[in-house]
């Protein structure tokens, strides 16, 4: 018996290095996606066009309509990335996918609205352009979070 216990301990010992190794492994091929997304500049244009538009703004509501274009733009992207993520999945990801965005919208409303009652206490029109940046901040975020997943297994850079 004591050589069995053993030999299982050993067996045990061998599969806790090899999980180890695999996930080493796939922690450097999550490096490697960052550093490409760094070259791909996912959405830099997005930023770029939103920057201009605020640089170009003479007036507080010039650049709450600048913040509100970007949102537009970044929820499209957003949802593009949604549905590229969801093409040609099991159908036990794509419901998986679908509640947890299900999920994030009523975070997303519920945080924005708590947000919008916060800054609607600070007197000055600067409040709403934070809020407005702070909206589309929120949905830049959850398209790029999309996108490094989407992308996450792509090993070819």
């Amino acid at each position: 018996m004591p050589v069995q216990r053993n030999t299982k301990r050993h067996g045990l010992i061998a599969d806790i290095k090899m999980r180890k190794t695999i996930i080493a492994i796939l922690l450097l091929g999550s490096t490697a996606s960052t550093a490409a997304l760094a070259k791909n500049d996912f959405g830099k244009d997005l930023d770029d066009q939103l920057a201009d538009c605020t640089n170009k703004a003479e007036s507080t509501l010039a650049s709450i309509d600048c913040y509100n274009t970007g949102l537009k733009a970044w929820d499209a992207q957003l949802n593009k990335q949604y549905k590229l993520l969801l093409a040609e999945q099991p159908a036990e990801f794509q419901a998986s996918l679908k509640k947890s965005q299900i999920a994030w919208i009523n975070y997303r409303d519920s945080y924005l609205e708590a947000m919008q009652n916060f800054y609607r206490q600070q007197s000055g029109t600067i409040w709403g352009i934070t809020m407005s940046e702070a909206k589309l901040r929120v949905t830049r975020d959850k398209a790029i979070e999309l996108y490094k997943l989407r992308t996450s297994v792509d090993m070819e850079g």
